[in-house]
């Protein structure tokens, strides 16, 4: 009992708004607090069960008073009524805790209370694990073991291991808690399993019984009844088999599941070709049969292709059965293989046809994100819950009173998968133009894409455009509308659902110009325009999932038209599950509005978003223990409605074609801010393409989305430089796409009809570029220095002078290719433009990338002019072994006191200079942390963190300490193409750095540290933050040679250079320097690049 105001208090801090706490804003399903109440219910309840073994040994000994006791019921009889004593005991504690989140729910929160749900939690998920836990104690006590400790022992380590690993194994299957099983109430579909919930937690309740009886069966007591022990032992061992036989039903589930998904693959497999027929016209009427659909479909198909197709592929629902193939009311032969409809009919090139299809039954969801990785499907599907509450996934309805087909449940026929497994970067699509009919009751809704006409018999859709897909949605909604500016937004919500709207109800006429400037702002930022005359936003049941690739660029939550938003708006705007609607909605408009307006227009506007993950063997209990926090895909990103639904370039032999276009496209170089740090995964990425293909990264189906994104990105940036070096200018390329995917709108163009027009326009083809581009295998790798920028003189002006909008900058460093392969290097500059008027004002800021090419082991200078004052200025070395790849770089010649240089001299070039002056000179020895002879000590992590996984050292651009040495990249560190260091919080010692040489020549050395400001900056904001002085940072340094050893203090510069450590004799052998963690508290040590400068006598 203990336990419940615990769990009570944990409830009412963060699932109640009695103290207006804004935790998570997610108070909006009626599921929500009986779902966590009965989750830490049940897992906290298994432990106090566990010590269940005592009372039972305790029944199993005899003492001289043994005869004297006498029972008015039989020994079995007594037995059993203790045990379901216990039960109930546990029972009722569940039902209090139950009732006490019901209190919470209906008093201290805005979620509507469903007391039916907090029964079927305490009956299904709490009651099983009581039975299980009981019966398997009593069986191991009377059965198995002799002492009440050792069985008391080996239940507490087993339930640790079923919590730890157990649970994690094959969908919970072996996990009497049900940890992993998703069964949050959506308030329009229920569980997301409901069957296989159902069947998991009678697995174990019929195993538990059976364990019981047969405890009970082995009790050294005198039956009442003849053979009773007999049949109480058969009694237990029929009810383990039953048991047992449900859990194997479970099993086989997963089995066929994953049998099904390989079938589903090889089927795309066999029938891939780049030749296919496409679907030009397609009337569909589908008619709504309560868990069951009836449609028919009439496609009209085109040959494309130069050659004659010797039959037609179709693909449809595998679960849902054809009837019936017409040719002008004539039947057409055709065979079924799985989702695969093969038809014998050949068509010449240029032909034409129609075909009238009839099918009917379900939907099988396993045919839906073949494509997607199993690893990560299975991370999305994880991060779908709220605290403790799990969502699960459904990809389709088609259920009594709900449906909801998407295109990716092939839910019409079609001749190519929304994304091919067999090659996800390299699929073909059509634009189609549909209607679609569909007969349903007239108190549902249906809602698609394409002007909306009432019928008699229910809704018709007709598409103004070719689309690329259709879906499908049919349910109890209602509507709210408003038309901005010829576009028609619709919200499709439950009724009870429009509660979270009330606010802005009252503000109606505030709305539109809200809405203008977020889809103004968009269509700024993309260059594109929303070509479509509607958007319906279409709330979903929370159960419902779709997932994110990077060859379409986005999820089926966004479609044209159209966009599902999660029920009551969980997770749209944020990267973790949480609500928007509830909380905020509550405050007046003047409260809330403009940040709900910016959060908006971030989460449709970015391709990434920041996310957060718990990390960690407890990660799967989501407790909250540990988190990790990464930039990862946008499901909800509004970028397909501008590109990829608007028009398609496909290329057999250049796959991701179109996702480069569009990634250049809606990305251009006047919006690109290069002073961003790149993500982690961007690292990653150049660590994989150094050394394998652009064409393997395609075919790798081990590398996660956001490795992948961050190819792409590199590679685009990377095409877009090839192109510029061959003398064709970004902006230029930019017109030039636009006006072609203006021209060639809602239809799939092949690459040579887009290389041909590129070819006439710019005088060479593009595809000139891409064998080398798609198969390069090695990276370059560039060093920088001597970075000058000077203002240019006109002849009419004075160095006193000051300098004006038109005032020209000249720019010159030098650049070594270190590799065996050419490069392209790139000079990022944010020029100013400012507004007409004396005041010289800044109207907006350029970021114009400079390109250059610089050959395998070439050094060269180069000079050129800049026609608008430079404000930032950085270099950008894209696909190379530099880290990081984007940097700022200062002329360190600017002094306060002296300022910028001014010249007359306005000449610009590249001119071949000694790759000399980018190494040490001959007296100089460099050890930098990134070579062999640098040497790493951390201490063992205390056996905790060890076993709870929480040593982890993430390479990372971010300024948190860790408690070990950790790698960081930063261009204020030292390096030849790595500019790394690493850097930890002080400790006691046991942590160092080694940097070791060889001195081939006896003498008088100087040795340098080369210390970057991490500590210094560290100590300032600690200064601004406490108030507190700053202090004197020094760092501990050990010098090591010829079996001798001193330690040297050295004081911490405020700016990134060499620091000399001292001046020491060192005889020829082997000279060590170590740099221990020791310093201040809460200092920052870093140790980067060790120099041994010989010093002539």
């Amino acid at each position: 009992m203990v336990l419940i105001p615990l769990l009570i208090a944990y409830q009412v801090s963060f699932q109640s708004d009695m103290f207006n706490i804004p935790v998570e804003y997610t108070l909006v399903l009626s599921s929500f607090i009986p779902t966590q109440n009965a989750y830490m219910f049940n897992l906290l309840l298994v432990f106090p069960l566990a010590t269940m073994g005592f009372w039972v040994h305790k029944q199993k000994k005899y003492n001289t008073l043994e005869a004297l006791l006498v029972h008015p019921q039989g020994n079995d009889t007594y037995s059993t009524g203790f045990i379901l004593g216990i039960i109930i005991a546990f029972m009722i504690m569940g039902s209090i805790s139950l009732a006490l989140a019901g209190l919470i729910n209906l008093f201290a929160s805005p979620t509507s209370f469903r007391p039916l749900i907090y029964l079927f939690y305490l009956v299904t998920l709490i009651l099983p694990t009581i039975v299980f836990i009981v019966g398997i104690t009593s069986f191991l006590a009377a059965r198995c073991f002799k002492n009440g400790t050792v069985t008391t022992f080996f239940m507490l380590v087993y339930l640790s291991v079923d919590i730890l690993f157990l649970s994690t194994l094959y969908h919970g299957l072996f996990d009497p808690l049900g940890i992993l099983l998703p069964y949050t109430f959506s308030d329009f579909t229920g569980i997301a399993d409901l069957p296989g919930f159902l069947l998991h937690r009678t697995t174990f309740l019929l195993l538990g019984i059976g364990f019981i009886t047969l405890a009970i069966s082995g009790l050294p007591r005198i039956p009442n009844k003849i053979n009773g022990r007999q049949r109480a032992a058969c009694s237990g061992i029929l009810a383990l088999f039953v048991g047992l036989l449900a859990g194997f039903i479970t099993y086989n589930h997963h089995e066929q599941v994953e049998r099904r998904h390989a079938l589903y693959e090889s089927v795309y497999e066999k029938h891939d070709s780049p030749n296919k027929i496409n679907i030009i016209a397609h009337d569909i009427r589908f008619t709504y049969q309560q868990k069951e659909a009836r449609v028919e479909s009439r496609v009209s198909l085109y040959n494309p292709t130069g050659i004659t197709l010797s039959e037609i592929i179709l693909y449809l629902n595998p679960s849902l059965e054809v009837t019936s193939i017409q040719e002008n009311l004539s039947p057409v032969p055709f065979t079924r293989e799985a989702q695969a409809i093969v038809i014998s009919r050949p068509v010449s090139p240029g032909d034409s046809l129609a075909l009238d299809i009839q099918y009917q039954g379900t939907i099988d969801e396993g045919i839906c994100y073949l494509y997607i990785p199993k690893q990560q499907k299975e991370f999305d599907i994880d991060n779908r819950h709220y605290l403790s509450c799990r969502f699960g996934h459904r990809y389709a309805f088609l259920e009594k009173d709900y449906t909801l087909l998407t295109p990716e449940c092939l839910w019409y026929p079609i001749t190519s998968p929304p994304v091919n497994p067999a090659h996800p970067y390299n699929t073909p699509c059509d634009f189609t133009r549909y209607t679609l009919t569909i007969n349903h009751p007239t108190r549902l809704t249906a809602i698609s894409q394409g002007s909306r006409h009432g019928i008699a018999s229910g809704t018709r859709f007709e598409n103004e455009h070719p689309q690329r897909n259709i879906s499908l949605c049919i349910g109890k909604y209602e509507k709210r509308e408003i038309t901005v500016d010829s576009v028609t937004y619709e919200l499709y919500m439950s009724k009870n659902n429009f509660e979270v709207l009330t606010s802005i109800d009252q503000q109606l006429t505030s709305l539109s110009d809200k809405i203008r400037d977020v889809k103004e702002t968009i269509e700024y930022e993309k260059k594109s325009s929303y070509l479509f005359n509607r958007l319906r936003l279409v709330e979903t049941p929370v159960t419902f999932t779709s997932h994110y690739h990077p060859a379409t660029g986005g999820s089926e939550m966004i479609q044209p038209e159209m966009v599902l938003c999660p029920e009551r708006g969980i997770g749209i705007l944020n990267g973790r599950i949480r609500a928007f609607a509830q909380k905020r909605l509550r405050f007046e408009i003047s409260n809330w509005i403009e940040p709900f307006e910016r959060s908006l227009y971030w989460e449709l506007n970015n391709e990434h978003i920041l996310t957060s993950w718990e990390e960690g063997p407890l990660s799967h209990l989501k407790l909250g223990t540990t988190w990790h926090y990464e930039s990862t895909y946008n499901i909800y990103n509004f970028n397909p409605l501008f590109f990829n639904y608007i028009n398609y370039i496909y290329s057999h032999k250049y796959p991701t074609i179109n996702n480069l276009l569009n990634q250049i496209v809606k990305r251009p170089w006047e919006n690109r801010d290069p002073n961003v740090a790149p993500p982690d995964s961007q690292q990653k990425a150049l660590d994989y393409l150094n050394g394998k293909s652009y064409q393997a990264a395609l075919s790798d189906k081990t590398l996660s989305f956001e490795i992948i994104n961050q190819i792409n990105e590199l590679k685009a940036n990377d095409l877009l430089s090839q192109i510029i070096l061959k003398g064709t200018s970004a902006t230029d390329f930019h017109l030039f796409v636009q006006d072609f995917m203006k021209n060639n709108r809602f239809r799939q163009v092949n690459f040579q009809t887009f290389d041909h027009a590129f070819s006439e326009n710019f005088g060479w083809h593009l595809s000139e570029i891409f064998p080398k581009y798609f198969d390069r295998q090695e990276l370059p790798a560039f060093q920088v220095k001597n970075f000058r920028i000077k203002r240019i003189l006109s002849p009419t002006e004075e160095e006193e002078d000051p300098w004006t909008p038109h005032t020209k900058f000249r720019i010159e460093f030098d650049v070594l290719n270190q590799s065996d392969v050419d490069g392209v290097i790139t000079m990022h500059l944010g020029t100013a433009i400012y507004k007409a008027g004396p005041d010289r004002r800044v109207d907006r800021m350029l970021y114009t990338p400079r390109t250059f090419s610089v050959k395998a082991r070439e050094a060269k200078k180069i000079i050129f002019i800049c026609p608008h004052p430079v404000v930032s200025h950085s270099i950008y070395t894209g696909l190379s072994k530099n880290r990081p790849n984007i940097f700022d770089i200062h002329d360190k010649t600017i002094t306060l006191e002296k300022g910028m240089e001014s010249t007359r001299d306005s000449i610009a070039g590249e001119e071949s200079i000694s790759p000399a002056i980018f190494f040490p000179p001959a007296n100089e020895i460099i050890v930098d942390n990134e070579d062999d002879n640098f040497q790493i000590t951390n201490p063992p992590a205390p056996w905790l963190k060890r076993f709870l996984g929480l040593n982890h050292n993430h390479h990372t651009h971010s300024s948190t300490a860790v408690s070990h040495w950790e790698y960081t990249l930063m261009p204020d560190c030292f390096g030849e193409y790595c500019l790394s260091c690493l850097r930890k919080r002080t400790g006691k010692g046991e942590s160092s750095l080694t940097w070791t040489t060889p001195i081939n020549k006896k003498g008088k050395y100087k040795i340098y540290a080369y210390i970057p400001n991490i500590s210094y900056s560290h100590e300032r904001s600690r200064h601004m933050i406490t108030q507190e002085p700053i202090r004197d940072i020094q760092y501990c340094y050990s010098i090591s040679y010829n079996n001798r050893e001193k330690k040297i203090k050295v004081h911490v510069p405020e700016t990134s250079r060499w620091v000399v450590i001292g001046e020491f004799f060192l005889p020829e052998g082997e000279c060590s320097v170590k740099l221990y963690d020791i310093g201040l508290p809460g200092q920052w040590v870093v140790g980067d690049a060790i120099k041994w400068v010989y010093q002539k006598p």
